[in-house]
């Protein structure tokens, strides 16, 4: 079943340590269709690194909670701290479903929670529902405009 829906390209932040989840994920966004620009990083020190770093924000960060280092909580609360990257849009993707850590992403300021499904298709289903959210966001101009935007 085709989408009639089009989507606006987004440059995508993958936050995400399981190299097998890195795979279903972007093959996932891929399957999509569209032309999406997927950075992938495996920690929350290198997220932070690459945010400090680009000059061409994400439109969408997929942030994955439990990580070695810098939690997905901790790199969530730098970017909501941060006055060039408290905008960007941030989609915890985890493994993690207990309530205690629905509630403190959302505390810390996250745009969605979604708990990783087991099964592919699942993944998919959902990661195509975000991407044309944001994607419509990003179309009408309703995601807040960065700083580096105005560069």
């Amino acid at each position: 079943m085709s989408m009639a829906i089009s989507q606006t390209s987004l440059r995508v932040l993958l936050v995400e340590d399981n190299p097998d989840h890195v795979l279903l994920i972007r093959r996932a966004i891929r399957d999509l269709g569209g032309e999406h620009n997927v950075d992938t990083v495996n920690d929350g020190e290198h997220a932070i690194t690459h945010l400090e770093t680009t000059d061409l924000f994400p439109d969408l960060i997929l942030l994955d909670i439990n990580m070695p280092g810098y939690s997905g909580f901790d790199v969530l609360a730098w970017l909501r701290d941060s006055p060039r990257h408290k905008h960007i849009p941030v989609v915890m993707l985890t493994s993690s479903e207990a309530g205690s850590d629905v509630a403190r992403a959302y505390e810390l300021g996250a745009s969605g929670y979604i708990p990783k499904p087991s099964h592919y298709q699942d993944l998919r289903a959902l990661l195509n529902n975000t991407m044309l959210y944001w994607s419509a966001m990003r179309r009408h101009n309703v995601v807040p405009v960065t700083e580096a935007d105005n560069e």
